[in-house]
């Protein structure tokens, strides 16, 4: 039987994504053999964490500016907004090379089976955004599932009249994938090769 204490940091270790009972335990056992040192530089990198990264008020990453550096860049294309789910498809497709505009996260996906819906998301501020900074384009680069399908359909249906042109990410990622794990050629040629959904003037 484990000490408690050491059941706890497991039961912790086990809440982060990927992370199973086995993987926690060893995580656990490596900090109590790295000694004081190892904990201390945990200790003080999620401190840091906490004190330092906050959401960026434009485009909700996470930054530790606000605006992020990638909504500061002036040799960005504003009026080019990539819409994704989490911060780490931003990462994704920044490894690309392949985009020259700006990101909006909405921090998660429509999804009423586990109680995910438009008021836990920042679906409410890409529609203010689109309509008061002069958007040209959305790209909804959102994983190919039942949960991104709706998502798009959704925020597609409220853009109606809007002006800006709709688009999503060209077929190469398989049904049923992620973004977060797409290799970046085929997710920069996805990007290149987008699809239009239909231009948001219609009424």
């Amino acid at each position: 039987m484990l000490a408690r204490p050491i059941q706890k940091l497991i039961e912790v270790f086990t809440r982060l994504p990927g992370v199973g009972p086995k993987t926690a335990e060893r995580f656990a056992i490596h900090l109590l053999k790295s000694g004081r040192g190892e904990v201390t530089r945990l200790e003080k990198a999620l401190e840091e964490l906490l004190q330092n990264i906050r959401s960026c008020e434009l485009c909700h990453n996470f930054s530790d500016m606000t605006p992020c550096e990638i909504c500061s860049d002036t040799k960005r294309d504003h009026a080019l907004v990539c819409v994704v789910a989490e911060p780490q498809d931003v990462i994704a497709i920044e490894k690309t090379e392949s985009f020259g505009g700006v990101y909006h996260v909405l921090r998660g996906l429509i999804d009423p089976l586990r109680d995910t819906g438009i008021e836990q998301m920042k679906i409410p501020e890409l529609l203010a955004r689109v309509r008061t900074d002069g958007v040209r384009e959305i790209i909804f680069a959102l994983d190919p599932t039942i949960e991104g399908e709706t998502t798009v359909q959704y925020i597609s249906a409220q853009l109606r009249g809007s002006g800006a042109s709709l688009s999503k990410l060209a077929t190469g990622i398989p049904s049923g994938g992620s973004i977060e794990y797409a290799d970046e050629i085929t997710l920069g040629s996805a990007l290149k090769a987008r699809q239009k959904i239909e231009n948001a003037t219609g009424s």
